[in-house]
């Protein structure tokens, strides 16, 4: 089995378990090359909503990023760019972060404790929550697109956030 689908494998694993949702019907929108992550999705019944036109031949649904990111209820490697345009309610997934030692998706280094400094990802770093038990500018992974804004601890590794009109996303935790 290859990095790409450990790596996916383990991807999907912690959003089920986080979100305790079925993927059947679910539109996912797939930023970036995650061709591993597109597949198992759509397998698992999503709609999956991809930016490469070559995703056409492998039963994608081919759409200008933009519109996939509005369109999707989760959306997989989103940036501070698209937040203007997610609907309400709609999850947001970093990206799979690179294997760990044992070639799963852990943030542990090799004596099995956890690094000095959370991973990085497509939104930056941080810590989940404040010493004080305030949320900081966002859940790890997520300070970058979210600073400034107060997010709502939901449950373990789910962070709401408020967008302005009404709109509510919310923010995983991949690191959970």
């Amino acid at each position: 089995m290859s990095d790409g689908h450990r790596q996916a494998q383990a991807a999907i694993q912690t959003i089920l378990r986080l979100t305790n949702l079925l993927m059947a019907g679910k539109r996912v929108a797939v930023i970036g090359d995650e061709p591993e992550l597109a597949a198992r999705l759509r397998a698992m019944g999503a709609q999956t909503l991809l930016v490469d036109p070559a995703a056409a031949l492998r039963g994608h649904r081919v759409l200008a990023e933009d519109e996939a990111v509005a369109l999707a209820d989760l959306v997989v490697g989103a940036t501070e760019a698209h937040l203007p345009l997610l609907r309400d309610g709609a999850i947001l997934i970093p990206a799979v972060p690179p294997a760990g030692p044992s070639g799963t998706a852990e943030p542990y280094g090799t004596d099995g404790e956890p690094p000095a400094v959370p991973p990085a990802g497509p939104f930056g770093t941080g810590e989940p929550y404040g010493t004080d038990g305030e949320s900081p500018a966002g859940p790890s992974g997520t300070g970058g697109v979210f600073a400034g804004l107060p997010g709502v601890r939901v449950r373990d590794g789910i962070t709401g956030y408020r967008l302005g009109s009404g709109r509510e996303v919310f923010v995983l935790d991949m690191s959970c």
